[in-house]
């Protein structure tokens, strides 16, 4: 074997070792600071993580999360309502209204009114049709993909004996929120 051969082998490995070395020494701040304890929970991490492939599956895929996002965005909009409504006390709870709902983008209501078949008596038509206009603006940021100008939205009587247990699409929103804001 050359001499000439086994020295340019040997300052090779010497070059590969200062650059791993080196990169050792720039990577030591980010290792430091990735192993400082975090304040997010595993389970956080864990439902960020799953929020960010949903969005990104959506982003992929936006037809196959059509039919997810409008009943999602009917039922913010049913949420928003429902907060402001409070219904006439002689109100059955087995009775339930369609609402022939127009608004702009941005969620402002232009117009709103209870049709048939509606099973709620004058008294709860107003005051549904007066929540509504309460409740404005209506969510509109985050479903622009789904918002439609005219719609039809049945809002149903509350049960007076449910604990107020805030809907499935709800409960996850708010943890989305939650974990967005921190």
């Amino acid at each position: 074997m050359d001499l000439s051969v086994v020295g340019r082998r040997d300052s090779a490995r010497a070059i590969v070792r200062r650059a791993m070395a080196l990169s050792l020494l720039i990577a030591l701040p980010w290792c430091a600071q990735a192993a400082k304890p975090s304040s997010q929970t595993a389970e956080q991490i864990t439902r960020q993580g799953q929020a960010s492939q949903s969005a990104q599956f959506c982003q992929a895929y936006p037809e196959r999360c059509v039919v997810q996002n409008n009943l999602r965005y009917a039922e913010v909009l049913r949420d928003a309502i429902l907060a402001k409504w409070n219904p006439p006390a002689g109100l059955a709870a087995d009775t339930s209204c369609i609402l022939d709902l127009r608004q702009t983008s941005g969620g402002r209501v232009a117009s709103v009114q209870a049709v048939e078949p509606c099973g709620f008596d004058a008294a709860g038509r107003d005051s549904i049709v007066a929540a509504v206009l309460k409740a404005q603006p209506l969510p509109y940021e985050g479903y622009e993909q789904v918002f439609r100008p005219q719609l039809r939205l049945q809002i149903n009587a509350p049960d007076p004996d449910d604990d107020a247990k805030p809907s499935r699409w709800r409960r996850l929103r708010d943890r989305v929120d939650a974990i967005r804001d921190r």
